[in-house]
């Protein structure tokens, strides 16, 4: 396999990779987000030695651009514009920005087809949705500049890390929701040509994962990508059963779902390998990467991409978008629905290129009834010690917890005990229900929340 693996990197890397590239810049329907995908990526490329003043420069003179184009060709935006007396012709500065008003996914159900760009021919136009992991999914139209710059951002960290496309690439991923469907022959051709293997991640059993392992074994993927969950599933299972894993020769990428600390840890175990996390969404794309894991566990943001900013001055606030290359349908200064760490010094309107940590959903937050509350990414915390698999934290309009948990072999009455206690003490006044459960429930795109919460005010101490 490895004489046969090693010729097909060569052959994808060196020959099939270009060639796929230069087909598509030949055909006229795929020509437009190729030519888009080569500019950002040549972009990227060129400006990886900027100083923070010289990307603030071009920054804005970018975000001028496509605030005048928003106002000059979708009917949105020039009557928003209108309604707030601002003028986007004016050299207007971030400040000037942050006064525009935040446009949230009721904003773009209401919108509709306001939100079109009238330059971009209907032809070259595709329709995409968000998960609805939040209620009704979000309906997008990307363009092929937004769609050739979005390729080319994830490309370009995945150059960063040294798995650049055409490297043997593992997808621990949902790919059919049918476990039944076949792939097709031009996936078959596709996969052949990126030089790499899907493994489903949907539907997992303890002999699935010691299959895939011995898989993998064979295959020597260079990168994993992976759900979250599913990896640390898949780590578990390889140090439990104490393999010594060849693989992947690299590093590990995974997305989808936040990364839990302790599955971050038996990744790191099992694989002796960089784990990286990337942070983004259907509706926005990759926005960062961990680069440097072993340093820091903040992202890097794509900003030639996306210009993010926090929409208070607190430390903690609602991530707020605005995509930069975005040509069928603007997004100005959009509520993506997740909280972020930010830098100190960071202000409403201004670019951030470091984002030290995602809290997780604005929902994904466990209010107490004093207005207090508990944000995603602390919950989890609270259960680090103790045998858990999964868990998820379900909070009801009344503010009452159900804590549904699904119990590792070593799982005993005294931990369900000490769970109750520091539960008790941590969310004082709230009733709590925990059950124990082979499965916990997920979103319909099967993605692990591990906090789920139906108590309105959330939203409203947010925004």
């Amino acid at each position: 396999m490895d004489l046969i693996g090693g010729i097909h990197d060569s052959l994808s890397l060196r020959v099939l990779t270009p060639f796929s590239r230069l087909h598509r810049s030949a055909r006229s329907s795929t020509r437009p987000t190729q030519q888009a995908f080569d500019e950002g990526l040549r972009f990227r490329r060129e400006a990886a030695s900027w100083d923070d003043e010289r990307r603030v420069r071009w920054i804005l003179e970018r975000l001028r651009s496509t605030v005048r184009r928003a106002y000059d060709e979708t009917v949105y935006y020039r009557e928003l514009f209108d309604r707030n007396n601002f003028d986007p012709h004016k050299d207007f500065d971030f400040s000037d920005f942050s006064r525009l008003p935040v446009l949230t996914r009721e904003d773009v159900h209401e919108a509709g087809t306001k939100l079109l760009a009238s330059s971009v021919p209907p032809e070259q136009v595709t329709k995409d949705s968000t998960g609805g992991s939040t209620g009704v999914p979000t309906s997008l139209w990307l363009g092929p500049n937004e769609r050739g710059w979005r390729d080319s951002g994830m490309e370009r960290f995945f150059e960063i890390l040294g798995v650049p496309e055409g490297s043997r690439t593992a997808l621990l991923w949902g790919h059919h929701l049918d476990p039944k469907a076949a792939d097709t022959l031009r996936e078959r051709y596709q996969a052949f040509v990126s030089n790499s293997r899907w493994f489903d991640s949907l539907r997992l059993s303890p002999a699935t994962l010691d299959e895939y392992h011995h898989e993998f074994e064979r295959f020597r993927p260079a990168v994993i990508v992976a759900y979250a969950s599913p990896l640390g599933y898949l780590a578990e299972h390889i140090v439990a059963r104490n393999y010594k894993p060849n693989y992947p020769t690299r590093c590990l990428v995974t997305g989808g779902e936040k990364l839990w600390s302790r599955h971050r840890q038996q990744i790191e175990k099992a694989f002796g390998r960089p784990v990286h996390e990337r942070y983004g969404s259907r509706d926005a794309g990759c926005l960062g990467v961990q680069l440097d894991p072993a340093q820091t566990l903040a992202y890097t943001i794509d900003w030639a991409n996306t210009l993010v900013e926090p929409e208070t001055e607190e430390p903690e606030s609602p991530i707020l978008i605005t995509k930069l290359q975005a040509d069928a349908m603007p997004m100005i200064r959009y509520r993506i629905g997740d909280i972020g760490r930010f830098s100190p010094g960071s202000k409403p309107g201004h670019p951030t290129f470091v984002l030290p940590d995602v809290m997780g959903r604005v929902l994904d937050r466990i209010s107490l009834p004093d207005g207090r509350w508990v944000t995603g990414t602390e919950v989890p915390h609270l259960l680090k010690d103790y045998p858990v698999r999964e868990f998820l934290f379900l909070q009801r309009q009344d503010h009452s917890v159900e804590l549904q948990l699904v119990p590792q072999k070593d799982f005993d009455e005294d931990s369900l005990r000490e769970i109750r206690d520091i539960l008790t003490a941590n969310l004082p006044g709230l009733p709590i229900q925990i059950e124990l459960k082979e499965s916990v429930v997920r979103t319909k795109s099967n993605k692990w929340r591990p906090v789920i919460s139906e108590v309105k005010s959330n939203v409203e101490a947010l925004v």
